[in-house]
């Protein structure tokens, strides 16, 4: 489980309703990027995490490496699973009825 704080930390842009996440452990520290248009792909017998992103700045890595690196893959992904569930349990403890607001 990544660590707020310790793994990343979210970020603020100023004049927008974005926010961003900054990377801090070392293969990716510095990198700063949002998401977008994330949902559920249902294929065969498995649904897996489809979602979208823009690298805001690449800190010290090649842009174009970002975009085709697994490890950044797999580490924004599980992030982002990681913050449905957060945001998923609060609405739950909550007993909202409304459609959360996720992203």
């Amino acid at each position: 489980m990544l660590e707020e704080g310790k793994d990343y930390h979210f970020i603020n842009f100023n004049n927008s309703d974005v926010t961003g996440v900054e990377l801090l452990m070392p293969d990716f520290r510095g990198v700063i990027y949002h998401y977008h248009k994330a949902g559920i792909v249902e294929e065969n017998d498995t649904a897996r995490l489809s979602f979208g992103y823009t690298v805001v700045h690449s800190g010290e890595h090649d842009i174009d490496d970002l975009n085709t690196n697994e490890k950044f893959h797999t580490i924004m992904g599980d992030l982002l699973t990681q913050i449905l569930m957060e945001k998923s349990d609060d609405e739950t403890r909550n007993n909202n009825s409304e459609k959360p607001d996720i992203l």
